[in-house]
């Protein structure tokens, strides 16, 4: 079989077909027998019953759930500021190590530190911005510790 072919057999495909027998009487037959009082099932009682104490559970679960969410990023917001201004006041005073290896990475420290504190005035609930100011410090403690062992 070439294209020419193929083209051609799909070409007769495209013609209109007429059903083996007229579907309307049974579609109408199923339609009537669907809306019928005796077709339709009743759902027994008991089964109601417990469809109605599902729904009231997933509702009470879903409730619990939202407040336990509210809860927590209240929590969160109220303990948030103590983080960061105990950070923020934590090493405000600039701190210049002798050894000129931990100078420049002082400097750099101190200016991130500076930043993030004019960041944290801008947002001060930021999440991010606390544990970038917690890392900085970090880092700073480490410097002076470093300072320290080199002595």
């Amino acid at each position: 079989m070439n294209e020419f072919e193929w083209l051609r057999q799909m070409r007769e495909l495209n013609q209109p077909v007429a059903p083996r027998s007229d579907l309307w009487p049974h579609i109408e037959a199923a339609l009537d027998d669907d809306a019928s009082p005796a077709a339709t099932p009743a759902t027994p009682p008991r089964a109601r019953h417990m469809r109605v104490w599902a729904m009231a559970a997933s509702f009470a679960a879903v409730a619990l759930l939202a407040c336990g969410v509210m809860w927590r990023m209240h929590a969160i917001s109220q303990s948030a500021p103590q983080v960061a201004d105990t950070a923020m006041h934590a090493h405000d005073t600039r701190w210049k190590p002798n050894d000129p290896r931990l100078a420049g990475a002082a400097l750099e420290l101190d200016a991130a530190r500076m930043e993030l504190q004019q960041a944290m005035q801008q947002a001060p609930d930021s999440p991010a911005l606390q544990r970038l100011l917690q890392q900085t410090h970090a880092q700073q403690n480490y410097l002076r510790e470093l300072e320290k062992q080199a002595g």
